[in-house]
């Protein structure tokens, strides 16, 4: 295996619980609109959002596009009726206001801060991403390596991207030395191919593989833990 010295590691489903933060934030939204957060109310806009982020992914429309967008397009599929502006800004506050983890990943970037220099590469929204950050515990092991695509005018899984951080690392001349990990195959795996480096793929449950292959295939934080750890990761 590689002798690794950066991590570039992906936030939403790879160290933060996103969906749980979505819940949380469409509940809250959706509440405060006097409108009861049924199920099938939180399926529909999932749909939505899935949808527009993997057009962001592609370059179709812009981060600043999605919010109103995905509003727009609730109220028109399911009969509500609101200011998309204004429902986009309350939903963004709460999910600011939780930075709930998955389950380990406070210890794994312990762990791993002892023998790598971790750096934080996410789309997120800045305001989210910051203010989820700073009350989380994460927020020492990463300190000013963060780098958010909508403070740099580039994006996940663009080249630019990844070369943008590998010049603030100082790490452009030791690719081999650089790994990419997240959950994405759209954005981190795609990526880290785009910027010729290696990656891992957090695969959650139900993940179906595709044509792009990652370097190396976890399906835990756990395993990435102990994979890393002891320098047992597997080609694929």
């Amino acid at each position: 295996m590689t002798n690794y010295r950066w991590l570039l590691m992906d936030a939403d489903n790879t160290l933060f619980d996103f969906d749980a933060a979505e819940d949380y934030a469409l509940s809250r939204t959706l509440v405060s609109h006097e409108v009861t957060p049924s199920p099938e109310l939180k399926a529909r806009y999932r749909i939505i959002n899935s949808a527009l982020w993997a057009a962001y992914d592609q370059g179709k429309i812009s981060q600043e596009a999605i919010g109103p967008r995905r509003f727009q397009q609730f109220f028109e599929e399911t009969g509500l009726a609101g200011d998309p502006g204004e429902w986009s800004q309350s939903f963004l506050r709460s999910l600011a206001g939780c930075p709930t983890l998955l389950p380990g990943a406070e210890a794994l970037c312990r762990k791993l801060s002892n023998r790598y220099i971790l750096s934080l590469t996410t789309n997120g929204i800045s305001q989210v991403q910051r203010q989820r950050l700073k009350d989380s515990p994460l927020a020492p092991y990463f300190g000013d390596r963060v780098f958010i695509s909508g403070e740099m005018g580039c994006r996940k899984p663009e080249k630019a991207y990844f070369e943008t951080v590998l010049e603030a690392l100082g790490a452009k001349m030791q690719r081999s030395k650089v790994l990419v990990i997240g959950d994405s195959l759209s954005s981190d795996i795609r990526g880290a191919f785009n910027a010729r480096l290696d990656s891992v793929w957090l695969r959650r449950p139900g993940a179906k593989a595709g044509a792009m292959k990652p370097t190396y295939e976890v399906d835990s934080l756990a395993q990435l833990s102990h994979l890393l750890g002891t320098d047992r990761l597997v080609h694929i």
